[in-house]
């Protein structure tokens, strides 16, 4: 399908408050990609000129040595979930799934679907045990799958959500998991939390975590202490797993999205729009979010992924596929610095995981180009 169908029907997705005619309409993002797309946007006060200065697009010359290690055609990927260092799982638009049993270096597709299934979330408890996450197009409901196989088959449709997509799914430890939606027809935000595993749809509790706010991106940050932060419109911390939440403005002035927590003091949150200006931004804290830096990135492309090895050493993927930018920045000081680890080529950069043996790690980030087909990177280094 080519791009400009895709745009033919858009539906605004914005909060339901703070709307003036002074305002500029920032769109963060449009998804699905394959098919009919919803804009993820927000009325926001006319930000002006950039007051301090942006990322270059020019890969730096001690980067990281990231390698392509695969192509998957037609496969608009949203997340990436590694059991092993050689065993991982990606979820993708129209009902796709993919498996490497090599570390990434080849692919097999265990799940297509098609239209109306979309999954952008997908978590490999064990090389066996594989959970994913998305939702029905057709059927407006956010669904999960589970797999005891290593996706050889997999359950019929949990629904989580009867009107509304669920994004991804993630476990904090045991038998506690969470999913945070995309979308709701029934209110500005939802949430999903299970302390029994998740096997049925009753195991399951839904919750609103801000009533007064409205979309969040796909990638959250869950703790093993059950500790939940959740970024976009408004931003939104839980102490019990998504049982109960506390909500603030976004971070950014614009709107936030990826949100990526090491332990509960060092965090990252980060953000972007396509519209009415392409780039990207990150923020910081080191008191568990009780106060932010202002941007130590802003970059020429939206983040949609954040990810630490420790507090000091991570990256932040992102991309926009319209304007064909995208790429991964790295900083080995926290995040108060960045530079530019890898130029994708116009894909977009939409999910990252890594895997340790001692201090030697692997980390693969994924995404996709214009032409819908799936890429993976991979890159390998020593924790000192």
């Amino acid at each position: 399908m080519k791009l400009l169908a895709l745009l033919s029907s858009l539906v605004l997705v914005t909060p339901l408050f703070g709307q003036s005619p002074a305002t500029e309409h920032h769109v963060s993002n449009r998804l699905p990609v394959q098919g009919a797309a919803r804009e993820m946007a927000a009325e926001r006060a006319p930000q002006g000129a950039v007051a301090h200065p942006r990322a270059v697009e020019t890969v730096s010359p001690d980067a990281n040595n990231w390698t392509l290690q695969a192509t998957l055609s037609g496969a608009v990927i949203h997340d990436i979930s590694f059991a092993t260092p050689t065993v991982g799982y990606a979820a993708a638009e129209l009902g796709q799934v993919w498996k490497t049993t090599d570390g990434g270096a080849h692919w097999t597709e265990i799940m297509n679907l098609g239209f109306p299934y979309y999954w952008f979330g997908v978590k490999a408890q064990s090389t066996k045990v594989v959970v994913i996450s998305g939702f029905n197009d057709s059927a407006m409901q956010g669904i999960i799958r589970w797999s005891k196989d290593g996706g050889a088959t997999w359950t019929s449709d949990i629904v989580l959500n009867a009107d509304g997509w669920s994004y991804r799914i993630r476990r904090a430890k045991g038998k506690d998991w969470l999913v945070v939606d995309g979308l709701d027809l029934q209110a500005p935000n939802r949430a999903h939390y299970t302390t029994d595993g998740g096997a049925t749809a009753g195991d399951w509790t839904s919750v609103v975590p801000d009533p007064n706010g409205g979309w969040f991106g796909n990638e959250f940050s869950l703790l093993s202490n059950l500790h939940a932060r959740v970024a976009g419109i408004t931003y939104c911390a839980s102490l019990d797993l998504g049982a109960d939440w506390t909500c603030r403005p976004s971070v950014d002035s614009v709107f936030d999205g990826a949100v990526f927590f090491t332990n509960d003091k060092d965090g990252w949150d980060g953000g972007g729009e396509i519209s009415p200006n392409v780039e990207g931004w990150v923020h910081v804290t080191t008191d568990g979010g009780a106060t932010w830096s202002g941007r130590t990135l802003d970059d020429p492309w939206p983040i949609r992924e954040i990810l630490f090895l420790s507090p000091k050493l991570g990256w932040a993927a992102g991309g926009n596929i319209y304007s064909n930018v995208g790429g991964i920045y790295f900083s080995s000081d926290g995040g108060q610095t960045w530079s530019l680890d890898l130029n994708s080529n116009g894909a977009e950069m939409d999910a990252c995981d890594s895997a340790k043996t001692g201090k030697t790690f692997q980390v693969w980030c994924a995404g996709y180009n214009s032409s819908f087909n799936g890429v993976v990177y991979t890159v390998q280094g020593v924790l000192k």
